[in-house]
């Protein structure tokens, strides 16, 4: 492995953006391999600024290249499979394919080096297959974990290592109760010890308090001193979310004993780190206050989880500084640090901008955006919240509603995660509110939710009150900040780790000389980076803004934008603060603080209203769904029969039997199973049918649809016209392994519900605004139609919805006509050109029926003990080798 090592580091050079396109092709393929192999991984910057690693010339470049495509070759002849010999190191790249499966082929080796390596050196079965789960899972061989799992729960003498596994894969992929549904089963506390790391915070993530006794034990009996690092780590971050303060400092102090040499350097630091956030550090020390001083917040980026260490969130608080400065009969006192910047800052603010303002003082403190409430927070505190929210913390919560002293003027605020908005969210922010958004997105997600809400446009765009303008401008040259179009000159990236050790004035001070380059220094910038665009622009340097995606959220009202719509931006902001500021500053009571605030923000809410007003889904018509269907003919119900529509994806033909087979087997009654045409031949489906004793398998006739590609798709979404005269149609995967009366499911009451559907149980799909957001950024460089969307899919909304899984439902074929369903999924399909399972969330709303967990058993997320139908879509192996019960 020695010679793919050497060639994957000479290759991470700054000379692989020199490689002709064939070649750097091959490098790309290769290098997943290799760097998997060689224990590597490739960072971009990693050799930055080390001269004698990068490559003198192009030759050079390309002979790294080669070198790393001739070094896959080597590594990929050993591993089973087929080895393209073509790939020569200069013309032909290795398939995807081919690179896929050779990598899945070395993380599977790397874990069986790790169970024969722990047995070999004394460890038990347990202890080695726990080491050699995770480190699959690590590789994303999530499914084959599970596969394992399964297949031991089975055999009664390693049960508790399969459910320990399944654990382990589903504390990764699925929600909190579906890892510990296994964990919980697991008594062996060799077992527990070694999957520690998943173990607890599991528990702790689906217990809360009453998972602490748990940790208690395994300190009285010392399993904990047994305990990876990691595992310290992650019981600590989980506990200290749900304020067990006292478990944590006990398991970190534990752990911290045993002296720096023996704990990883990253560890130890955030170990030692989270101390300084439990009571009595130095996160909750006072802060410095003078009596009878109204206090105000400058906004700083500290949290008890990962620290900004973007130069971006400092730009935004200087910003926020110059709305102070403004006024020359305003004085500070309080935090030392700021008061010194805030007098140094004060000689630069533009004469233009100047008011002589009320004769007062404020007391300055630091506010941390997403750790606030684990400070101590003076009485009274006002501030101007804007940017990121929320960065979570460990994960896991969120820094809202903020700390209850705290008094928000909410303003140029970005909502990054839809799933911050918990009902006390919600009802914190339309205390607080009207909210000011940074962009047009957060404005659509807010109001969504209830929360009233406008566009206020970016901060920075006010930040040239601190940088008059240069007479004479001798700016000249340009700058790259995160440029990703290359070219020579001087460049930067707004990343900087060295933030996370200086202290907060030092981090503006940096802030402030970033800024200053664009004022004074370079007469143009090129950027990918929105708080390098918008205060470049604010302080008259022309600046190129190419973001990665012109359609990523943060971005809505800020890409595209003329000269004219920047400037009512800056206008809009500087005269909102230049209203509420004096009368905050002047002690001004908290009720006329906030009617004033309500009462300057109502021009911006009634343009709110008229654009989300304005807004709709694009819906196909009646006429053209009677035209899809006009020759087509439909399936007419039958008294006592069951209709069962079975999905089949690209290569589940084969599966249509044994799905079949399943549900005749338990079907008590008539039934019959349809299938899209084109999915199984005519000798196939008779083969199928002589093979049920209860019910019958048809074939629709094809449907069509101008501009729709996904057949599939099509059919699913045009069943309830297509079965119009039934109540309802039973929807199954291909892959549906039936453990009971198929029957049964429509005989589910589904009320005034579209469907009948089981809830997600997916990490990361419990937001259907989540999801919106996601098919918005999809748009790329349709930033236009991105914006029109996310209007649109929102306008209609009173809260968030959670998402279902479509797979396995019960179609309320009724209510899915009478709200034209069919027609807003066609729609959705044809103009968005989303797949059929998100047009139809959005089509639905979350008005459907939960289904009993039993109904629908997705094996590569969860088990059940009974199961009534275990979905095997997309899971390593099927049916008979494995199954879901006990």
């Amino acid at each position: 492995m020695t010679n793919q090592r050497k060639a994957t580091d000479r290759f991470i050079s700054k000379g692989r953006e020199l490689v002709k396109p064939a070649v750097h092709g091959i490098a790309r393929r290769a290098l997943p391999v290799v760097e998997r192999a060689s224990g590597t991984k490739y960072v971009r910057e990693r050799n930055a600024g080390d001269t004698k690693k990068q490559p003198k010339s192009k030759a050079g470049a390309k002979k790294i290249a080669a070198d790393t495509a001739r070094s896959y070759l080597s590594l990929a002849s050993l591993l089973n499979g087929r080895t393209d010999n073509t790939v020569d190191g200069q013309t032909v790249a290795p398939a995807k394919a081919e690179v896929d499966a050779k990598t899945r082929q070395l993380a599977r080796l790397q874990a069986d080096s790790l169970l024969a390596e722990g047995l070999i050196s004394g460890s038990s079965l347990g202890e080695s297959m726990v080491e050699a789960g995770r480190a699959m899972i690590e590789a994303q061989l999530h499914g084959e974990v599970v596969s394992i799992g399964l297949n031991l729960r089975q055999r009664p003498e390693h049960e508790q290592i399969g459910r320990i596994l399944l654990g382990m894969a589903y504390h990764r992929s699925s929600d909190p109760d579906i890892a510990w549904a296994e964990f919980e089963r697991v008594n062996d506390r060799e077992l527990i010890t070694s999957a520690a790391a998943e173990y607890y915070p599991t528990a702790i993530d689906t217990l809360g308090n009453r998972a602490l006794p748990l940790i208690e034990r395994s300190n009285e009996s010392g399993d904990t001193e047994r305990w990876s690092s990691k595992a310290v780590l992650r019981t600590a971050e989980s506990a200290f979310c749900i304020d067990a303060f006292d478990h944590v400092r006990t398991i970190i102090e534990g752990r911290l004993a045993w002296g720096v040499d023996k704990l990883d350097p990253k560890v130890h630091y955030e170990l030692t780190r989270m101390l300084d956030w439990l009571p009595g550090g130095v996160h909750l020390q006072p802060l410095p206050t003078t009596a009878g001083k109204r206090n105000f917040g400058v906004l700083s980026y500290d949290q008890p989880g990962i620290r900004s260490r973007n130069i971006g969130d400092y730009i935004q608080t200087i910003a926020s500084i110059g709305h102070l400065l403004r006024y020359e009969n305003l004085r500070f006192t309080g935090d030392s640090g700021l008061t010194a910047l805030f007098a140094k800052l004060r000689e630069s603010v533009k004469p233009e901008r100047k008011y002589s303002g009320p004769d007062a003082e404020l007391n300055l403190v630091e506010v941390y955006r997403d750790g606030n409430v684990y400070q101590d927070i003076p009485e009274d505190t006002w501030y101007v919240a804007f940017g990121w929210y929320m960065h979570d913390i460990f994960g896991k919560t969120f820094n809202i509603p903020f700390h209850p002293n705290l008094r928000p003027i909410l303003l140029s605020v970005f909502v990054r995660f839809p799933e911050m908005l918990t009902p006390e969210a919600v009802e914190y922010l339309k205390k607080y509110g009207p909210v000011g958004c940074r962009d047009w997105q957060s404005v659509a997600v807010l109001r969504a939710v209830g929360v009233p809400a406008f566009f206020s446009g970016c901060l920075t765009t006010t930040i040239d009150t601190l940088f008059p303008a240069p007479e004479p401008d001798r700016r000249s040259g340009t700058l790259r900040i995160d440029w990703l179009k290359g070219g020579k000159g001087p460049s930067k990236k707004q990343t900087v780790t060295a933030i996370r050790d200086k202290t907060f004035p030092e981090n503006l001070e940096l802030a402030r000389s970033w800024v200053a380059d664009y004022a004074y220094k370079y007469s143009r910038v090129l950027t990918s980076r929105l708080h390098a665009n918008l205060p470049a622009r604010s302080v008259g340097a022309e600046v190129e803004f190419e973001p990665k995606n012109k359609s990523d959220s943060r971005f809505g009202g800020l890409y595209g934008i003329n000269d004219v719509e920047f400037d009512a931006i800056r206008d809009g902001i500087l005269d909102k603060l230049s209203m509420l500021i004096p009368l905050i500053a002047s002690d001004a009571p908290e009720d006329e603080i906030y009617a004033k605030w309500v009462d300057i923000t109502q021009d911006e809410m009634r343009i709110a209203d008229e654009y989300l007003a304005a807004a709709h889904l694009p819906d196909a018509t009646r006429s053209d769904i009677d035209l899809t269907l006009d020759e087509v003919e439909q399936p007419r119900p039958e008294t006592g029969t069951t209709d069962v529509y079975l999905t089949v994806n690209k290569g589940e033909e084969r599966q249509v039997s044994t799905t079949a087979k399943s549900i005749d087997d338990q079907a008590t009654g008539r039934y019959r199973l349809w299938v899209a045409s084109g999915i199984l031949t005519a000798d196939r489906v008779a083969e199928i049918r002589a093979e049920l004793s209860k019910g019958t398998l048809h074939v629709l006739d094809p449907v069509s649809y101008p501009g729709i590609k996904d057949s599939e798709g099509l059919v699913q979404a045009l069943l309830p016209a297509l079965f119009s005269n039934h109540e309802r149609l039973i929807v199954l995967p291909a892959g549906a392994e039936v453990s009971a009366n198929i029957a049964e499911l429509s005989d589910i009451d589904l009320g005034e519900t579209l469907l009948g559907a089981k809830r997600d149980v997916r990490k990361g799909r419990t937001s259907g605004l989540t999801l919106m957001r996601r098919i918005a950024s999809s748009f790329n460089e349709d930033h236009v139609g991105a914006l029109d969307f996310v209007f649109a899919s929102h306008s209609t909304l009173k809260q968030d919805f959670v998402l279902f899984d479509p797979q396995i439902s019960v179609l309320n074929l009724d209510q899915l006509r009478g709200e034209a369903a069919v027609e807003r999924v066609v729609g959705l399909l044809k103009t968005v050109g989303i797949n059929y399972v998100d047009s139809l969330q959005i089509a639905v709303g979350g008005r459907y029926t939960d289904l009993d967990d039993e109904w629908n058993v997705r094996a590569q997320w969860e088990t059940a003990d009974s199961p009534k139908i275990v979905n095997w879509r997309r899971q390593a192996r099927h049916y008979g080798q494995m199954a879901l019960q006990s």
